[in-house]
């Protein structure tokens, strides 16, 4: 319709114009002139016209710009238009395109384009720090002289690729690797560090297992001894036995759910609940349940500094310092002497528990605070550990940012320590 009507418009002005030129023409000059000469009129008419429009639609287009014409305004203003548009959304999407190449750097997964042949294209900083590489626009590098482990190639150079690959690199860190079509030539390799998501999920696995273990031992000791009760109400000596084991085995799980909780509570827990402790105080308070635990022959010394104030949580400092205490006493064995000191030192105020006893082997000393971790199962047995004790003295710490000091050596002793810094020390009670 719109076609039609502007159709109908040229055909009426170019027989208007055919009109007056023939008319003039009959007074002067010939006809050629004045059609020509009333075209051009009518170009510099519609030329104004569609000036006119553009300043309607494009109000706010500045008047310095307005003064300069440029070649292709002189043929058409809506040309011009347009392409003073098209050159603003390009600058507009080279703007975007660069802040993105910026901004893509600070991503925290890994990215690398490459060629079908394995020729790295495009990679950024993350990736370089990932596969420990560098990369050059000048130089080419292969992406399996970078991810140079067999599982990839093999995944690489499959034609279909479901699921993403996980990698167990040489630092022991687990990688995830998706592989896609970046265009026809070249993929796009996407890679992310998932390790602490695995360890995770590996932990929950180990502790659902333990916490089986750890219940199913005593609850088979309840189950065995219920069942043989009842057939034996009239033996007193049995009875007698079967209680002291179950109230031994009801014991332990009472223990084991009260560290959990200790442990759950440590983990869930954040410093706005830290106020000013007395740990000397604190220490010195343990010290007296101490004497009444320890066995006879073994002889503990307490060298704590008086008036040590620090910030924390009162209750997860008193279990990391008694755990550590009563882990010295229960397993350094009958004639350890352990020796329990509190002291200023130029790193902080610095906790030590030291004995010269049985001592514990190289290779469990990384392990020691895990959950349910135990050197020797029958001596955790008969001293009724659960495994659970390091593991709350280590998330104590984390929560003011400690960690566990761990030194032993069998036949010579251990020594376990902790250092509080001094930022979270203070000058008394507040």
């Amino acid at each position: 319709m719109k076609l039609n009507i502007s159709l109908k418009h040229f055909v009426l002005e170019l027989l208007l114009s055919v009109g007056i030129a023939f008319l003039l023409s009959l007074f002067a000059k010939e006809f050629t002139f004045w059609f020509s000469s009333i075209l051009i009129l009518l170009l510099v008419w519609h030329h104004y016209n569609e000036f006119s429009l553009l300043q309607i639609i494009n109000p706010n287009r500045p008047l310095e710009k307005v003064k300069k014409v440029s070649g292709i305004e002189h043929i058409s203003q809506t040309a011009a238009y347009y392409q003073a548009r098209s050159r603003r959304e390009k600058i507009k999407t080279l703007r975007l395109l660069s802040k993105l190449n910026r901004n893509i750097q600070y991503l925290p997964d890994a990215i690398i384009i490459c060629e079908h042949n394995g020729d790295i294209s495009w990679c950024n900083n993350v990736a370089q720090d990932m596969f420990a590489f560098f990369w050059d626009k000048k130089s080419t590098k292969s992406i399996f002289n970078v991810i140079f482990y067999p599982e990839f190639k093999h995944y690489f150079r499959q034609p279909n690729r479901n699921r993403p690959l996980v990698l167990l690199t040489h630092n022991q860190r687990y990688i995830e690797l998706n592989l896609n079509s970046y265009d026809s030539e070249s993929y796009l390799i996407i890679a992310r560090d998932v390790t602490s998501f695995i360890r995770l999920l590996h932990t929950r696995q180990t502790f659902l297992a333990n916490m089986n273990h750890e219940l199913r031992t005593p609850l088979t000791v309840l189950q065995g001894y219920l069942e043989i009760l009842e057939g034996e109400l009239d033996n007193p000596t049995l009875q007698k036995k079967a209680i002291e084991a179950m109230k031994e085995q009801s014991q332990r799980m009472n223990n084991l759910l009260q560290q959990l909780s200790i442990l759950a509570k440590i983990e869930g827990s954040n410093n706005t609940e830290h106020q000013a402790i007395d740990l000397s105080q604190l220490i010195l308070t343990i010290r007296k349940n101490t004497d009444i635990l320890h066995d006879s022959q073994q002889q503990i010394e307490f060298n704590i500094e008086p008036d040590i104030f620090v910030i924390g949580d009162e209750g997860q400092l008193q279990s990391a310092v008694s755990n550590l205490i009563y882990n010295a006493v229960h397993h350094a064995g009958n004639d350890a002497t352990i020796k329990i000191s509190l002291e200023k030192t130029a790193q902080g105020i610095r906790f030590c528990v030291e004995d010269n006893g049985v001592g514990i082997e190289t290779q469990h000393l990384a392990h020691l605070t895990e959950r349910f971790y135990r050197v020797d199962e029958s001596r955790s047995h008969k001293t009724g550990g659960s495994g659970l004790g390091l593991a709350i003295v280590k998330h104590a710490l984390e929560q003011h940012h400690s960690y566990l000091e761990i030194q032993s050596e069998v036949g010579k002793g251990s020594q376990f320590a902790f250092v509080i810094k001094d930022e979270f020390i203070t000058e008394s009670l507040k």
